[in-house]
């Protein structure tokens, strides 16, 4: 399963290279080489799911020093990017849940104030905003799944959740999208 345009080869040798899936500790990639080869990519996928980049490197950074710390666990190394999908998405989840759970009731959210924005703008801050208002899980499988390219089989893997409930939460983001977006509600 490669991710982001990269080739099934490139995936295997980095893995390789890196050493990670293997049990014998003098292969073990150096964190520097797991965060270059991986930082970016996942970062991507964070930002969407946080709505906040600081909560979003937090989730990298944890993402990728647990996959360092526990790379003999990843029995595939075909499985690479899934891996750390799946580390990021749900330290992305966790950090937000908490995000919105205790700072949410004591803090207003941030307003930002913008002047004189551009039509295309002010379509980014509609969706940003109707992004916002969904629910981090809902959040999760619209990146995944549109953006990241995963299947929602594969969704539901990455999230631990029921084929069943990654599909609800797949038509209910993009149903809730649509509506916010002044889209009529229901399926086309």
């Amino acid at each position: 399963m490669t991710r982001f345009g990269e080739s099934a080869g490139q995936e295997s040798v980095m893995v390789e290279r890196a050493g990670l899936g293997r049990r014998d500790a003098t292969t073990a990639p150096t964190l520097e080489e797991l965060v270059a080869e991986n930082y970016e990519r996942l970062l991507r996928v964070a930002v969407l799911i946080c709505a906040d980049r600081a909560d979003a490197e937090d989730a990298v950074q944890v993402a990728l020093e647990r996959a360092w710390r526990h790379g003999q666990a990843l029995r595939d190394p075909d499985r690479l990017p899934a891996w750390l999908h799946r580390i990021v998405v749900r330290e992305a989840i966790r950090l937000e849940h908490r995000r919105r759970g205790l700072l949410g009731r004591w803090l207003p959210p941030p307003r930002e104030i913008f002047v004189g924005p551009s039509p295309e703008a002010v379509r980014d801050l509609d969706l940003q905003a109707a992004l916002r208002d969904l629910s981090v899980e809902q959040r999760a499988a619209l990146v995944l799944h549109y953006y990241a390219g995963y299947s929602v089989a594969e969704m539901a893997e990455l999230t631990g959740v029921p084929l069943e409930t990654a599909r609800s939460r797949l038509r209910l983001a993009r149903d809730r999208l649509r509506v916010a977006l002044g889209g009529s509600h229901g399926h086309p």
